[in-house]
């Protein structure tokens, strides 16, 4: 885990674009999710909307809305995409960097990695 800096709280790097870190056996489309708004409704909930990206090699992504809660003191969410109303639920790293997430009725978890730690990385 790439630790923050001193004074970087995991939620600095909630608005940002958050890419799947490897896709299924290197195939396949490819996940990435876009918090654009957050908007804290209690000390310890707060209100997400933003966008699912899916993408398959060079062609066009495919892209929808979605809404969604997340809870400040245990970094859990959920989601659900408006076109398709898929559910999803998961979890924030404790240094924010990272998405753990899994769809309603499915037991394959996605990682999804911050856009900027993830070209670090590589």
């Amino acid at each position: 885990m790439i630790p923050n800096e001193p004074g970087t709280p995991w939620y600095s790097f909630l608005k940002s674009r958050f890419i799947e870190a490897q896709p299924p056996s290197g195939k396949g489309p490819l996940l990435s999710l876009v918090i654009q708004t957050i908007q804290q409704q209690s000390p310890v909930l707060a209100d997400i909307q933003g966008l699912v990206e899916l993408s398959l090699g060079s062609a066009l992504p495919v892209v929808s809305a979605f809404v969604g809660q997340l809870n400040l003191e245990t970094r859990d969410f959920s989601i659900r995409q408006d076109q398709s109303a898929k559910i999803f639920s998961g979890q924030l790293s404790d240094n924010g960097r990272v998405m753990v997430l899994r769809e309603a009725g499915q037991a394959k978890q996605i990682h999804l990695v911050h856009e900027a730690t993830l070209a670090q990385l590589l």
